[in-house]
């Protein structure tokens, strides 16, 4: 019992964080080890030693959060919804505290190494999942496919399922690509890929694109993927299998690639359609970023300022009856300058800017720890994709705690952690 209670006073933050992506296709769910985290933070710099940690975590994570919490603030003055603006913004300093205790929990090697593997095994069962739900229209807890996508565990949110593991696939790869034998690691590379593509969520695909090409060149030019090039050549011709089997098996999959291709036509209204009707969203939101070009429209008030600023044949605002329009505008560079202006752009270009210069400061071994967390993080804000709410709490939350376990990779050599 002695031997249970230490461990779970040294391992408790990692389970906190593992618990947490667990629990993303439940809702606010998520919302309780991040809070358990956020509220610890007082607690954890009451030790010398990790207040001297914090200190070299925030000097990472302060500059980065005022990048993305000040545009926030100041949206919050004149926005369309000035009580939600304000209070989502006083509500993100929890984000703040969450990853500066992760950064700080979640420095010993060790502690990193348990959040990837388990993170791991649940991305893989989730991509398992989902081939399962496709085939036999429930999945393995018997959640029932929803008629419009896979969704998976995901169950109302289908459309998270796929884009998440997309966004979250270096977790799952890099742990394989370390830890697994080389046929483990093409396995789980092919299984992702068939799993995103299925999913029928194409900011999904352009993600999985992206984890392609840049795993394709690390295997290229790093000396240490020797032995997983021959074995990577077997990628694309899984991956192939996985698709063409799930697309025979899905309708729903044919209909999306379908309508995908329309975009090759190149008219507006093939674009539109390809894009699910997205094109009067953007419109929209630079119309809104045009009458609010420095603070924007307030954050989480892009649904309220819609229905001033959208045309009077739009769509979105035509299928509710002219009570409210899009909710957010799908995009994360157009989400920033619609909600928060010339003032949120300038701190995302600043935050990118920062991101780099602490990435380019590590050594090579820090790099090496970092790049699965980094490297999710570039793929939540990859910027031409089609975006779910960048100021929402799903999506905040997954930045902040990605954060967190990157800030936790940077090496301080005078610390060492208190004695348990």
């Amino acid at each position: 019992m002695q031997l249970i209670w230490k461990r779970l006073k040294t391992d408790w933050a990692s389970w906190m964080v593992i618990g947490f992506v667990a629990l993303l296709p439940f809702g606010r769910a998520p919302e309780i080890p991040l809070s358990i985290l956020a509220l610890a933070l007082p607690f954890i710099l009451r030790s010398p030693a990790y207040r001297a940690r914090a200190r070299v975590v925030s000097i990472v994570l302060i500059p980065l959060f005022l990048c993305y919490w000040l545009p926030m603030v100041l949206s919050s003055f004149d926005s369309f919804e000035a009580e939600k603006s304000t209070l989502k913004s006083l509500a993100a300093l929890r984000y703040l505290a969450a990853a500066v205790s992760v950064g700080v929990l979640l420095t010993p090697p060790s502690a990193r190494w348990r959040v990837l593997k388990w993170t791991a095994f649940l991305l893989a069962f989730w991509a398992f999942d989902g081939f399962v739900q496709l085939y036999f229209g429930s999945d393995l807890l018997g959640i029932s496919m929803h008629s419009d996508r896979l969704n998976a565990l995901f169950l109302r949110q289908y459309q998270f399922y796929g884009p998440t593991l997309a966004m979250l696939s270096p977790l799952l790869l890099e742990y394989a690509r370390r830890r697994w034998p080389s046929w483990a690691w093409v396995l789980s590379f092919a299984l992702v890929l068939g799993a995103v593509t299925i999913a029928g969520m194409r900011s999904g695909w352009l993600v999985m694109a992206v984890v392609l090409l840049v795993y394709g060149l690390l295997l290229i030019t790093q000396r240490e993927n020797r032995e997983l090039r021959v074995a990577s050549l077997a990628v694309p011709a899984l991956a192939v299998v996985v698709i063409l089997m799930g697309y025979m098996a899905s309708p729903l999959l044919q209909t999306r690639i379908e309508q995908s291709l329309a975009v090759l036509e190149g008219s507006e209204s093939s674009v539109d359609f390809a894009s699910t009707l997205r094109v009067p969203i953007f419109r929209t939101a630079l119309r809104m970023y045009e009458a609010h070009p420095v603070n924007g429209v307030g954050v989480r008030a892009f649904e309220t300022a819609y229905l001033e600023y959208a045309e009077a044949d739009d769509i979105h605002v035509q299928r509710s009856g002219g009570t409210r329009g899009a909710l957010h505008a799908h995009n994360v560079v157009l989400e920033v300058l619609a909600d928060t202006g010339t003032v949120g752009m300038l701190g995302l270009l600043g935050g990118a800017l920062l991101f780099w210069r602490y990435w380019r400061r590590m050594s090579p071994a820090q790099r090496q720890e970092a790049f699965p967390f980094a490297f999710a993080v570039c793929l939540v804000f990859f910027p031409v994709n089609s975006h779910f709410a960048v100021y929402g709490t799903y999506l905040s939350s997954l930045i902040w705690v990605l954060l967190g376990l990157w800030s936790a990779t940077w090496r301080d050599d005078a610390w060492t952690p208190p004695h348990s």
